[in-house]
């Protein structure tokens, strides 16, 4: 069992979409991890066990933080505003992992993170939902 992000098209994904894939338990490190990377206890949050509300977050990270694992959907402007912001993190993790294996370019966090960063793209391009399934 896990997660998928697709392009919400209205007949279905195409065979050329980006489908990023995680295991429940490594999306959520996944997660864990760009939470840290820009300060945020995911612990301390609403949803995570926490109290502190994500309307105090201004990162558009937060579209991926505060978001549902397996159900729901990014839109659009969401999507356009994550793109980047996520691009942006996963090269500074990427940087910072000294033996590449989980945030580099061969790491899995790294590659699995770039094809949502391209599906995101594709989202935002094409004024599509990324679902959540």
């Amino acid at each position: 069992m896990g997660l998928s992000i697709r392009a919400g098209r209205p007949n279905g994904p195409l065979p050329s979409d980006p489908l990023p894939q995680w295991s429940y338990a490594g999306f959520s490190l996944f997660r864990r991890g760009i939470a840290s990377h820009i300060g945020i206890n995911l612990s301390q949050m609403h949803g995570y066990g926490g109290g502190r509300r994500w309307s105090s977050v201004t990162s558009p990270l937060r579209h991926l933080l505060d978001h549902d694992d397996d159900r729901g959907e990014l839109t659009p402007e969401q999507a356009r505003e994550l793109a980047p912001a996520l691009s942006e993190a996963l090269a500074e993790l990427g940087r910072s992992d000294p033996d590449g294996l989980l945030w580099g370019p061969d790491g899995y966090n790294g590659r699995v993170g770039r094809e949502f960063v391209d599906l995101l793209t594709l989202c935002a391009e094409e004024d599509l939902p990324a679902v959540f399934c």
